[in-house]
């Protein structure tokens, strides 16, 4: 049996989670214009889809949170130009009592689902079979919770 250290380590690799080491981490004022000015580094005319930004209170803290999908953006004329063959980044932000939000994690995701259990939102994700650590031709469904700046897995199949 896996260990669960072990495990967390391949989910947060899976993830492709980002956290800053050994520095605060960095509080934006506005989490979607920073998105938008890194896009516009990449993209010499982008068009926003309606799903490129999110607005929930997906850590349950009663603090807006954004998430957003850079497979909604038109790039160049170019739709989900910048999506892989592993899906589209995704990118979590978590609104903070002081204001503005904190980078938390990205991701890239065939999409998602909010979903509530228990009076909590958690995330079902569909990702890559290798974030299962499968090799087929399925989608991974990993289900995790959100805790102040956080990750936590509940499952994945």
């Amino acid at each position: 049996m896996i260990s669960r250290a072990l495990t967390r380590l391949v989910l947060m690799t899976a993830l492709l989670v980002h956290a800053t080491s050994g520095r605060a981490a960095e509080i934006l004022d506005d989490a979607i214009a920073h998105e938008k000015a890194a896009v516009a580094d990449q993209c010499k005319a982008a068009v926003y889809g309606e799903h490129f930004a999110t607005v929930v209170d997906f850590n349950n803290d009663g603090l807006d949170d954004v998430i957003t999908n850079l497979g909604a953006v038109n790039c160049d004329g170019v739709d989900g130009k910048l999506c892989g063959n592993v899906g589209c980044p995704h990118n979590f932000y978590v609104g903070v009592a002081e204001g503005g939000y904190v980078f938390i994690a990205n991701a890239d995701l065939y999409g998602y689902e909010l979903k509530k259990r228990y009076g909590n939102l958690v995330f079902e994700m569909k990702a890559n079979a290798a974030s299962c650590g499968r090799d087929d031709d399925e989608y991974c469904i990993i289900t995790s919770r959100v805790r102040g700046l956080r990750f936590d897995t509940i499952s994945k199949k």
